[in-house]
């Protein structure tokens, strides 16, 4: 049985190259293309070529998450799979870290920041453009849609002060999240024009999960005292706090706040950063399409976003 690795050797050109052209991809010259089949040919190889819809090239993109579970995915997967319909391209999702294992990809949107930076960059090398929605890159081929995670989260932090908080915890992501860093910043940065002392405040890691704001929350709540306000680098965290604190009936006692838009079902006072999710994955779907066309766009596109107080 003829193999693309046989090919290649026939070929003179790497296995990768062979997939490309027997699947029509664009990036693939013309010349190259006809190397690769006539050499396909006269080895008798029949496997199936040419990934095709409507008679033209179907391109697939990956979105790579950490999770199916996260309450801010369902909106954005729903925006880029409309804008990437309607373009001939379609949507697989990716949930793990080896982002490099996955063996056909024409496109990579990036949502998980346990994907390492190396990741990214090979992935960029094989020039397979790549929409990262969870930091700031700087690689050819590397377009960066992005919330607005300083900006929310001292706004955020503001609306705290502004409510009578003085005393504060910093509940975080992951050390290695991209996002809560920029977000841990904003926050410092309000305490600073505020004129509070950073000093006394409590800062804590978690992983952006209820069962996270649980732990955390069970420490916090150890303490002596509590703070005015705990600062949450999202709203599941937020939520999983919450949880513990009306267990113990001290949800009063503290102002809570997060990162995301959730509204929260039970009614009590909450303030969040919110941002469209439907615009965000529609221009990150956009950008996407701008790299398959080889079109000069924006590097660096940051996503708005506003605070929203529920009492």
């Amino acid at each position: 049985m003829v193999t693309l690795k046989d090919i290649a050797a026939k070929a003179n050109v790497a296995v990768s190259t062979v997939s490309y052209a027997l699947n029509n991809d664009p990036r693939i010259p013309e010349e190259t293309r006809y190397h690769v089949l006539q050499a396909a040919q006269e080895l008798g190889y029949s496997g199936k070529s040419g990934r095709k819809h409507n008679h033209s090239y179907l391109r697939q993109a990956v979105l790579c998450i950490n999770s199916i579970s996260g309450l801010i995915y369902p909106e954005i997967i729903s925006a880029i799979k409309s804008v990437l319909n309607v373009s001939n391209c379609e949507l697989l999702i990716y949930v793990g870290t080896n982002i490099t294992n996955v063996k056909w990809m024409d496109g990579l949107f990036l949502l998980n920041s346990g994907v390492s930076t190396a990741a990214v960059e090979e992935i960029a090398s094989r020039r397979i453009p790549v929409v990262v929605m969870d930091r700031e890159m700087t690689f050819d081929g590397v377009v960066n849609v992005k919330l607005d995670n300083f900006n929310g989260c001292y706004s955020v932090t503001d609306a705290l002060v502004r409510h009578g908080a003085r005393t504060f915890a910093f509940v975080g992501g992951p050390k290695t999240s991209f996002e809560s860093k920029e977000r841990y910043d904003g926050f410092c940065k309000a305490l600073e024009d505020n004129n509070l002392q950073r000093k006394n405040t409590i800062v804590l890691q978690s992983d952006f999960t209820f069962d996270g704001g649980v732990n955390v929350s069970r420490f916090l709540l150890e303490r002596p005292s509590l703070p005015d306000a705990i600062v949450c680098a999202n709203d599941e965290t937020a939520m999983g706090i919450h949880s513990e604190l009306v267990a113990r009936n001290l949800q009063e006692q503290v102002l809570l706040a997060g990162f995301d838009g959730l509204n929260p079902m039970n009614h009590f006072r909450y303030i969040t950063a919110k941002a469209e999710r439907k615009h965000w994955g529609a221009i990150a779907a956009y950008s996407m399409l701008q790299l398959f066309d080889h079109v000069a766009t924006e590097s660096n596109i940051k996503i708005p976003v506003d605070v929203i107080e529920y009492y």
